[in-house]
């Protein structure tokens, strides 16, 4: 390792070398904040020096190693392992600083000294000096070579500071009286940096990956994907690194703008069956140390191509590409709707099996239809908690899923086998919660009400259509003039306030005006003939009038219809208990979400007890373990056994059901 003091144009102006920017480094990340300090450091150093102040600004290090021999007569070839943000910044500055200023002569001494090489024949790649990573490279050739730009090119981070660039040079060439060539001579001609010439070969301990890591240049912290893809390209020869990058990583970076971090981590989840911590700037080094000891084994072609494999596969998830079906299209759009980032890992190794032959269309659109509606089901009864740590988990039964006959039963049955936190809600817990939450304020209210329609109607409201929109049957206003109160009756205050949100109260139109509080019979015909959906007539419309009775009946038709057709799961779920009650198979009510509830006793339904917490529930006035009470009421009977030892849950049901056979 040597170390240099030096200037950054002197660096940058030698003829014998070219900087290349191998492919395991990021893309150019700089924006318009980290632009305009670079600016302002060229002003401020410029001002000082024509105030000759003799001052000189301190740009960090610049650390490289030189690459295998280039072709004779060529430029040495000098790979940068830190300052490669720095200097592309710098060279857009030059280049813009090329395009703006009015002199020839200084813009062509620009190019010459700075921007090209005049070693290098015309068509080789030494010709610009520095060479940047490929998805940078076309329009940083674009840019120097002064190409007409396309406008999706003008997106990338190398073209938006170039333009920032000459924006604020043009306005500082018209509004100030500074010589833009003093920018050179006085300001950037003072940026001195230390160079650090690494020597790989000749010492072995001068690693490039570990000095890499161990760096912290300015700008932005390095992402999980940067950390891997070093990880995954350092270490190999220039010649290798950049066939692997154009192979396999640039395919991932293409397939997934701004996700390349995320997943990694899902992927991570899905080979180790196991929850890592979310992708974010804090934890990047956590992952990045998990990412390394997962894939310790595994040959870095191999991971690449996985990677690159399954890197299409999440695009499908998360971005919406096409993966080849019209209807599992349809079923991941439904899923990203309700918002399920949890599953991500699970359903990329189904498709993934699907696309080796493993499941059929089918096949995989059951399991998916079972996820959709124990994801909106649990979402329904406010249930996401612990879906992070377990969905990973749950990778491993996908081998039992492929050898099943009956896919959809079977991925209902791993759902029915969890523990309470995740447990698929039956439909006696999902009716006691919908009829009585807010289901204005639900956040998947309008995507429900649209699975509804296309279930009736066989076609499905566009969720993005602005027109669409939940509609309060009576109105969250109740209207002046007092219509509204004679439909609900003289106790109206009570119910509105109780059913303003409820569920029979609500449905969907296309509307493009509120209908506010105009009276019922008004509104029925705006339901019937401008509403533009089934939904908005279906036990409304023929309706004389809308009152509590109304909401309760529609309320009861829409809740039943949700969970028989759009939600349905097998009848022997239906009112059981769908999860494995923790430590064994004890009777607990906190578990089976009924305190509060009345239970009856199966041979006298006219004795009714009422749970009051985990393990009691009240009778007469007086606590009472379960045991406890059926002992009492089978001593008061005359039937009390010898033993006197009772199982209370096999006397006392719960909404018809009785208790033992719940769990």
């Amino acid at each position: 390792m040597r170390a240099f003091d030096n200037h950054l144009l002197e660096l940058l102006s030698s003829h014998n070398v070219t900087f290349f920017i191998s492919p395991y480094q990021r893309n150019y990340e700089w924006d318009k904040e980290q632009c305009e300090v670079f600016l302002h450091d060229i002003f401020e150093t410029t001002r000082a020096n024509r105030q000759e102040k003799n001052t000189e600004h301190f740009f960090g290090t610049v650390t490289y190693f030189q690459a295998e021999s280039s072709a004779w007569g060529q430029p040495a070839t000098l790979v940068l392992i830190d300052g490669q943000q720095r200097i592309t910044t710098t060279m857009l500055f030059l280049i813009a600083l090329r395009d703006t200023i009015t002199d020839n002569t200084v813009a062509d001494s620009i190019e010459s000294d700075f921007l090209k090489n005049k070693k290098a024949s015309d068509n080789s790649e030494y010709k610009i000096k520095l060479k940047q990573v490929e998805s940078d490279w076309a329009i940083y050739c674009d840019i120097i070579l002064q190409n007409e730009i396309p406008e999706k090119k003008k997106l990338s981070a190398v073209y938006r500071n170039y333009a920032y660039f000459c924006r604020e040079l043009t306005r500082l060439k018209e509004t100030n009286n500074l010589n833009l060539t003093d920018l050179i001579n006085l300001g950037l001609m003072k940026f001195s940096v230390v160079t650090i010439e690494l020597e790989p070969i000749r010492n072995k301990w001068e690693n490039p990956q570990e000095i890499f890591e161990s760096m912290n240049s300015l700008g932005k912290p390095l992402s999980l994907a940067d950390l891997v893809r070093n990880y995954l390209l350092l270490g190999k020869t220039p010649a290798k690194q950049n066939t692997l990058y154009k192979k396999y990583w640039m395919q991932i970076e293409e397939q997934l703008p701004n996700q390349t971090s995320n997943f990694i981590r899902d992927y991570m989840q899905l080979k180790g069956n196991k929850s890592f911590k979310q992708a974010t700037e804090k934890n990047y080094k956590e992952l990045y140390a998990n990412f390394k000891e997962l894939f310790k084994n595994t040959e870095m072609e191999v991971l690449l191509s996985e990677l690159s494999e399954y890197s299409f596969i999440y695009s499908c998830i998360v971005l919406g590409t096409d993966c080849g079906s019209k209807g599992i299209n349809h079923q991941i759009a439904d899923i990203k709707t309700i918002g399920a980032t949890t599953t991500y890992s699970f359903i990329m190794e189904l498709i993934h099996r699907w696309k080796q032959k493993k499941f059929t269309d089918k096949d995989l659109s059951d399991i998916l239809d079972v996820f959709i509606i124990y994801l909106i089901r649990r979402r329904i009864v406010s249930l996401t908690m612990a879906e992070n740590k377990v969905f990973p988990t749950l990778i491993s039964k996908i081998d039992d899923l492929e050898k099943a006959l009956d896919k959809k039963n079977s991925t209902f049955n791993i759902f029915a086998k969890q523990e309470n936190s995740l447990r698929l809600p039956n439909d006696v817990e999902m009716k006691r919660i919908m009829q009585s939450m807010n289901f204005y304020n639900f956040r998947l209210a309008k995507f429900l009400f649209s699975l509804v329609e296309e279930k009736i109607t066989k076609a499905r409201p566009n969720k993005n259509d602005s027109n669409l929109q939940v509609e309060h049957i009576m109105p969250q206003t109740l209207d002046k003039a007092g219509k509204w109160q004679i439909d609900l009756g003289t106790d109206y205050e009570n119910i509105h306030q109780e059913y303003i949100n409820n569920i029979g109260n609500l449905t969907l139109i296309r509307q493009n005006q509120e209908l506010g509080n105009k009276s019922f019979p008004a509104k029925k015909v705006i339901y019937e003939n401008n509403a533009g959906l089934q939904i908005a007539k279906t036990k409304i419309t023929d309706q004389a009038y809308w009152n509590k009775e109304s909401i309760i009946n529609r309320q009861n038709w829409i809740i039943d219809y949700i969970l028989s057709n759009i939600l349905p799961i097998p009848d022997k779920m239906r009112r059981t208990n769908n999860f494995v009650i923790s430590g064994g198979k004890r009777l607990s009510f906190l578990e089976l979400q009924i305190i509060g509830q009345n239970i009856n006793y199966i041979s006298d339904k006219s004795i009714v007890a009422k749970i009051v917490d985990d393990k009691k529930v009240e009778y007469e006035g007086t606590e009472w373990f379960l045991t406890t009470l059926t002992r009492e009421i089978e001593t008061r009977k005359g039937t009390v056994n010898a033993s006197g030892a009772y199982q209370g849950a096999q006397y006392w049901e719960y909404d018809g059901v009785k208790l033992a056979d719940i769990i």
